[in-house]
């Protein structure tokens, strides 16, 4: 805790120990910490540079804390000071940055990207250096390097506190295995939600970079736009929070039980999830691995149940029964799961 103050673990270790015991000597001190006396002699230096013990005069010297109200607040006073330095010089190395961006070539604004292994490693690359939030709309063809290896977010981002939002074509939940994959990533922290048609690949990362297409629909992908700051990344950013404003969240959410009697298996929450999508009962019969003759059976009864006039109502008044509740809003990725899909790139 104390770490904040410039102090490390041992020297906050020592500096508790005192705080709860009559004055120490050194060898004492490391018995009960188990700190080494090298490591214990350079943090009792920094400790009492900073004012928060006093030395006591003895063979050997001795420590104690000094009133923690107010060595504490001495530091406190001193960090607050570096913090307001920092600001300040924030403040002015933004305005050094705006007036370098303004007078950039605009030829060093883009760069294109050739050959799919290139393009492959610079999907790689975005996605490795996204710190906070990584975006991207999904649509084929997928990039991947001539050694086999794919461009994949779950590995990129795996134990990192990155927030990953992906918009995906509504077809793409008729490929096989679609809605698994997709599972699997909301499962792993990834936020999805889908249009009828993706407008084009891109991603973006930290509003510092973006990826796209150099041809609209490219039949393979061996040629991207590597976009830097500027007008065009601004551009690109508000086309994906427009389109996400639009896209239908796609969260299969948790079984509930809001009225007696009405208990909705994990099955019949996927088709109605499903159904909201407006997939036909084919495609769900393929995702879901069950005959296409139960899928028809299960969708006649859940509308019957519901009361519903058409399938898009029925998720709709599922949702509003609370027989499916979307997680709308997830915590820190977490780490991928095994057998990760393959996350898509310009």
């Amino acid at each position: 805790m104390l770490e904040v103050l410039g102090l490390d673990q041992p020297a906050e270790a020592l500096y508790i120990i005192l705080v709860d015991n009559p004055p120490l000597s050194v060898t004492e001190l490391c018995r009960r910490t188990g700190i080494e006396p090298d490591a214990a002699d350079t943090a009792l230096v920094r400790l009492e540079d900073g004012g928060l013990i006093s030395r006591l005069p003895g063979n050997p010297p001795s420590y104690t804390a000094l009133p923690p109200e107010h060595a504490l607040e001495v530091l406190l006073l001193a960090r607050e000071r570096d913090i307001h330095r920092v600001r300040a010089l924030t403040e002015r190395l933004t305005e050094r940055h705006r007036e370098a961006r303004r007078g950039r070539d605009s030829t060093a604004l883009i760069e294109v990207v050739t050959g799919r292994d290139g393009v492959a490693r610079c999907g790689q690359q975005l996605f490795k250096r996204a710190e906070q939030e990584l975006r991207g709309i999904d649509a084929p063809p997928y990039a991947q390097a001539s050694d086999g290896e794919r461009v994949n977010s779950a590995t990129a981002l795996a134990g990192r506190s990155v927030r990953s939002r992906f918009i995906h074509a509504r077809d793409t939940l008729s490929s096989p295995g679609a809605v698994a994959r997709l599972e699997a990533d909301i499962m792993a922290g990834e936020e999805v939600r889908f249009l009828p048609k993706a407008p084009m690949k891109l991603i973006i990362a930290d509003d510092q970079a973006a990826l796209i297409p150099l041809l609209a629909t490219p039949q393979v992908l061996d040629a991207c736009i590597l976009v830097h700051p500027s007008a065009l990344l601004d551009a690109l950013s508000a086309l994906f929070e427009s389109l996400w404003e639009q896209a239908q969240p796609y969260m299969p959410g948790t079984p509930a039980t809001n009225r007696p009697n009405e208990i909705v298996s994990d099955e019949e929450r996927r088709i109605i999830s499903l159904l909201a999508m407006g997939m036909s009962d084919e495609a769900i019969s393929r995702q879901l691995r069950i005959s296409h003759r139960t899928v028809q059976r299960r969708v006649h009864e859940l509308l019957d149940r519901l009361g519903a006039a058409s399938r898009f109502q029925a998720g709709v008044l599922a949702a509003g029964r609370g027989w499916w509740q979307p997680d709308h809003e997830r915590a820190a990725a977490r780490p991928a799961l095994s057998g990760e899909p393959e996350l898509t790139s310009p």
